[in-house]
């Protein structure tokens, strides 16, 4: 659902190295579900974002999918 790829999104926004690296006290009641974080986790696997710059841009894009459902005009990057 959206919102849930918005947690994700939000959360893999402030820690962009989980969840490989340190990131807060993570609660194993929330699952690793939806379509955002599952294609993270994907890309971790088969090493496909590794460059910072990578990273960054990967979560902008998505974060402009997600907000062209609410808001129509281009967002400044």
């Amino acid at each position: 659902t959206w919102g849930r790829d918005t947690f994700w999104l939000a959360f893999v926004t402030a820690y962009p190295s989980f969840p490989m690296c340190k990131w807060p006290m993570w609660d194993p009641c929330i699952p690793l579900a939806g379509s955002f974080i599952e294609h993270w986790l994907e890309c971790l696997n088969d090493g496909s974002t590794t460059e910072e710059d990578d990273v960054v841009s990967h979560i902008w894009n998505e974060f402009c999918k997600h907000a062209a459902l609410f808001y129509f005009l281009p967002l400044i990057s």
